[in-house]
């Protein structure tokens, strides 16, 4: 057996590049591992090391001591002392043979030690630390330095087991653990501690370390100081802190900390944080800082901080952050009593400011990684000073002065400033110094909070420094970019602070006030010397133009003057930089685009009042960017071009980014004075647009993917562009004008005829006729029929092809009507046209809703059902808000199309079950528009144009009013599930749409008076002197409809004629929450 464990350990190992036996071998350990007598197999082999001549792998060591931890916990009194004796027999064997095994083993040994120290000592074996110390400790009162190793790190291992309060244990593992400190504390501590100064004493001491030259001994010599430290760090949390506290020991840490090995001076520096965490009351903290003289400490030192190791230097960064958070904490969490001690406050005081010539050392390093690690003492210092700025009890004024202060800032300021090494192009590496500025702007925050005046003051000389200093003494030398970089990141962070209003300025005074009027100085500076302060950096292109985008109202609010500063010539040069190769011709494609966005953004909000002269020289430089140039570079559609997901396809080339110049130039083009120049811009943007349509429609028959793309983002540039235009104003709608968007239509529905198999072209064709739609609309009656022209020709082409439509283009057409009903309804023209495609229409996209539903297969389709299912009914809705409900009863087609759609509604209303809430709820808001409108089987609303009393729907009682208010009993007292009225959803979504309903079929033919109106009436009618006329309702129910809901409420209900009356009644009086209240109260 032990052959064969030996064997699969080496196996197990890496010594064969055989898997296969590999995993054999990882298996057989694996339930070696597992067996109740593995251990004692391994007993065999490791005695056979010691009493034997057999010599035994440092794998099988390993191995052997993994398995002796696994089986501790479940081993007998007995077989704990067995296997105790063993290891002790092993651990005197190597001790007296000297042999320095590899740190792994060495710890492996350790771990094993100090498992059977947690589970024999309260048992049946309570010596292991004596036995351990014995065997280190020699007669003349030196130490034993291999078994001193093995005693230091089987100390370790009992705190990790019994002491670490960041590992989880059970109920029984943590009594176990508080008995077995408490024996230490009891018969160990002493010893221990004593061991631990004498041994760190010797091992630490010139002396010792000089007497070998043999490096392994040397290295053992460092592990067993750099293991007593950490011993002696581990246990200060739980033991008498006293005991370590004497200056003979912090002696020995002073010389550990200024050791030549930099392993044992960050073992030291770990040493004292550990110390300083440990928990007391803050008085007794501020005693161990003050015996620790750690500050002053540090600060004799002299560290130059360039010239020690990285890794000590972040030790120490560490330590001085630590003694610092403790001392902010003891101030914290100190009485009021206690900080009226003045001996005691300042003593507290003076430690802080002791570290922060340290602190600012650190942070004022090149290395960010260094700099972080004080971070979280700045923050808790800041922290203070906030929470006790109206403290004026106590006196803290040493601690938020102004030089403190100033410094800080300065030095947070100059740490915001790119390393030399940075070349501000590596997105990874601007991304992790933004982190960094992050945390320290929110430094600068605090700052501003503690001292607004001293932080603007800072700030503006920074600023004034880092970007103007060069102009000053008129040196025309380009400054480092990074200066640049950091003086408009300073300036951007000081308009934030104005514009979140961190100085606490009453608000109608900010844009007045003096910290503004010198944003906006130092803004105009930057734009008038810009040749000189702006570098062509992408860090810089960027942070300008979004500092100009978000100060975009400097330009348009004429209260906002700068003294002698002419805000056109400033908006001039900036639209001038705009333009440039800083702009919009950077040849950086980040800076290149997202100018291209900013720049519309600018044109749009500020609409710039500049001579027509300048608009034509700026669309001029801006269409050369204007050619797209576009590849396919993968497509993961199918072959059908039919239907081509666009998000499937990636493409080459800047088509999307260009979408922003061409809205930005039809903008420009509302802004010329002379209305032919506007047109003759737009005639030549839109040439090369027509041009290209032309050539995919010759194309068509030898049809592919880039001519559809082709077709598709022409005709989406060509809406942009008209989307750009939409602000015109009516005396620029010039015939020649109105020429150019019949052209564009013209175009677009040609396109739309020849391509209307091709899914992205019909839907690229849709958005160009919306765009121009809110243009048309906008025409004098003179030109309203092309308007209807247009529509005519739309409406054609999409309902011939209609069951080509996917859902998402039905619902986009049904948008597409609405908002000619909205805008065009009164016009007679349109009017019939609509009149004429309302039932066709109407039919057809029930029947697409019903083929569509029982074709659900997934929950993409099922969300697209229910997203068409609403548009519908929105656009249903938008009939009756735009008062054109006469359109329903126009002709008999219209009359059934319309008994179509209030079974629909109806049938959705009932469906409540299988049907999601917001569906139902808008069904019941369309059933309440069309019994307002036809409840009476006329329209009675003064604000339909066209309503006719000759036009009657015939069938209103029977179909309309009488099953509404079926539907209404249906979703009430004869609902199937009343486990849905506890929905708040349903009670607030359907119940309160059910009570508006039933009112509405109530006042039929009637104004139905809102909540306000009721609440007004019932305080007439509850009013003492209440005159005779002073119940007359505003509005009055009508009795024929009334008496149907009275009928059905007894008939299909139960209620007796009073209760009915009753019903009705309140239902007039309540408002629609008190009175849906009042008929959960009938229900249940």
């Amino acid at each position: 057996m032990e052959a064969q464990i030996q064997q699969a350990v080496e196996i197990a190992s890496g010594y064969s590049n055989d898997n296969s036996l590999k995993q054999q071998a990882l298996e057989f350990i694996q339930q070696f591992k597992s067996s109740t007598d593995g251990w004692k197999h391994c007993l065999t082999i490791l005695n056979s090391a010691t009493v034997g001549s057999d010599a035994i792998s440092l794998n099988l060591k390993f191995f052997i001591f993994q398995v002796f931890d696994e089986r501790v916990p479940t081993l007998s009194d007995d077989e704990k002392i067995v296997l105790k004796d063993a290891v002790y027999s092993y651990l005197k064997y190597i001790i007296t043979k000297g042999t320095i095994e590899p740190v792994f083993l060495r710890n492996a040994v350790a771990k094993t030690l100090g498992l059977l120290f947690v589970h024999c000592t309260l048992t049946c074996y309570p010596t292991i630390i004596k036995d351990l110390l014995g065997m280190a400790s020699q007669a003349d009162g030196n130490f034993n330095a291999l078994a001193t190793d093995y005693y230091v790190k089987t100390l370790v291992i009992i705190h990790q087991e019994i002491g670490d309060q960041m590992i989880i244990k059970d109920k029984n593992d943590i009594q176990r653990s508080s008995l077995l400190k408490d024996r230490i504390r009891d018969n160990e501590m002493i010893d221990m501690v004593r061991s631990w100064r004498q041994a760190l004493g010797h091992f630490s001491s010139p002396e010792t370390v000089d007497s070998s030259n043999d490096i392994e001994t040397k290295a053992l010599f460092r592990e067993i100081v750099i293991g007593i430290l950490t011993a002696i760090g581990f246990y200060s949390s739980w033991i008498e802190i006293n005991l370590i506290l004497d200056q003979e020991f912090l002696s020995l840490f002073y010389r550990c900390l200024t050791s030549d090995d930099s392993k044992i001076q960050i073992e030291a520096t770990n040493t004292f944080i550990n110390i300083l965490h440990k928990k007391m009351p803050p008085a007794k903290k501020l005693e161990l800082i003050t015996f620790l003289h750690l500050g002053s400490f540090l600060n004799q030192m002299q560290l130059d901080v360039k010239n020690v190791k990285f890794e000590f230097a972040q030790a120490l960064a560490r330590l001085c952050r630590e003694l610092g958070i403790e001392c902010v904490q003891v101030l914290e969490k100190s009485s009021h009593e206690e900080l009226k001690y003045d001996q005691f406050r300042n003593t507290c005081v003076s430690k802080i400011l002791e570290i922060m010539p340290l602190i600012f050392k650190f942070l004022e390093n090149e290395y960010d990684d260094l700099s972080l690690e004080v971070f979280p003492f700045i923050g808790a210092y800041l922290l203070f000073l906030e929470r006790n700025l109206v403290n004026e009890d106590l006196d803290f004024s040493a601690l938020d002065n102004d030089q403190i202060l100033t410094s800080l800032l300065n030095k947070i300021i100059l740490k915001m400033r790119y390393d030399d090494s940075d070349d501000g192009n590596d997105e990874e590496s601007i991304e992790l110094f933004n982190d960094v500025r992050s945390k320290l702007a929110s430094f600068q925050d605090s700052i501003v909070v503690i001292n607004d005046t001293l932080s603007l003051d800072v700030m503006i000389e920074s600023i004034n420094t880092f970007l103007f200093h060069h102009l000053d003494r008129g040196d025309n030398k380009i400054s480092n970019w990074r200066d640049i970089e950091l003086g408009l990141y300073q300036l951007n962070y000081y308009s934030e602070m104005l514009r979140n209003n961190k100085m606490n300025l009453p608000k109608t005074m900010i844009n007045s006030s003096r910290p503004y009027f010198v944003f906006n100085e130092m803004l105009c500076k930057i734009v008038d010397n810009s040749t000189t302060i702006l570098v062509s950096h992408p860090l810089i292109q960027l942070l300008f133009f979004e500092l100009i985008m978000k100060h975009y109202t400097f330009f348009t609010n004429s209260n906002i003057q700068v003294e002698g500063i002419n805000k056109n010539e400033t908006l001039l040069k900036v639209l001038k930089i705009f333009v440039s190769n800083f702009g919009v011709f950077s040849e950086n494609p980040k800076v290149k685009f997202r100018t291209w966005y900013l720049f519309y953004r600018f044109i749009k909000l500020t609409r710039p009042q500049v001579d027509d002269y300048v608009i034509i020289e700026l669309v001029k430089s801006v269409t050369t960017l204007l050619d797209f140039d576009f590849s396919i570079t993968a497509n993961k559609n199918n072959s059908d071009l039919h239907d081509v997901d666009l998000t499937l396809v990636e493409e080459s080339g800047s088509f999307e980014n260009q979408m922003y110049l061409f809205e930005a130039i039809g903008i420009l083009v509302t802004l010329t004075n002379d209305e032919n120049k506007g047109t003759i811009v737009l005639q030549g943007v839109l040439q090369p647009l027509f041009s290209n349509l032309e050539k995919c429609i010759n194309a068509i028959d030898n049809i592919n993917l880039e001519l559809l793309l082709q077709a598709h983002h022409s005709l989406l540039l060509i809406g942009t562009l008209v989307k750009g235009v939409e602000g015109i104003r009516a005396n620029q709608l010039t015939d020649k004008f109105v020429g150019i968007l019949e052209q564009i239509s013209q175009v677009v529905l040609i396109t739309l005829e020849r391509f209307d198999d091709y899914n992205v072209v019909r839907e690229a064709c849709s958005f160009c006729l919306v765009r121009l739609l809110s243009l048309l609309s906008k025409l004098d009656t003179e030109h309203s029929s092309m308007l209807q022209d247009i529509s005519s020709k739309y409406f054609t082409i999409t309902m011939n092809g209609f069951e080509k439509r996917k859902m998402p283009e039905v619902s986009n057409f049904l948008n597409f009507v609405s908002q000619i009903f909205h805008f065009c309804g009164k016009s007679e023209p349109v009017y019939g046209l609509l009149a004429s495609l309302l039932a066709p229409l109407v039919h057809k996209v029930v029947a697409f809703i019903n083929q569509s539903t029982e074709n659900i297969g997934d929950d993409i389709t099922k969300r697209d059902v229910l997203e068409l299912q609403r548009s519908f009914i929105s656009f249903l809705t938008s009939v009756s808000s735009d008062n054109m409900d006469s359109i329903w009863i126009v002709n008999d087609t219209n009359k059934h199309a319309l008994i179509t759609v209030i079974n629909l509604m109806l049938s959705y209303s009932c469906s409540y079950l299988e049907n999601d809430i917001s569906l139902v709820k808008a069904a019941l808001t369309e059933l309440i528009a069309l019994n307002n409108s036809l409840g009476t089987g006329q329209v009675w609303h003064k604000n339909d144009t066209f309503k006719n009393d000759n036009n009657v729907f015939e069938k209103a009682d029977e179909i309309l009013v009488g099953n509404s208010f079926l539907v209404c009993i249906e979703l009430t007292f004869k609902i199937r599930d009343k486990h849905v009225l506890k929905d708040a959803q349903f009670r607030n979504g359907v119940l309160l749409e059910v009570t508006r309903l039933m009112r509405t079929i109530s006042f039929a033919g009637n104004y139905v008076p809102d909540a306000n109106t009721l609440r007004r009436e019932n305080a007439k009618t509850k009013g003492a002197n209440e005159q005779t006329n002073g119940n007359d309702s505003v509005s009055i129910q009508n009795a024929s409809t009334c008496q149907q809901m009275a009928n059905i409420l007894i008939s299909q209900v139960g209620f007796t004629p009073s209760d009915a009356e009753e019903f009705i009644h309140r239902l007039s009086q309540a408002t629609d929450r008190n009175f849906t209240k009042y008929m959960l109260s009938l229900i249940n």
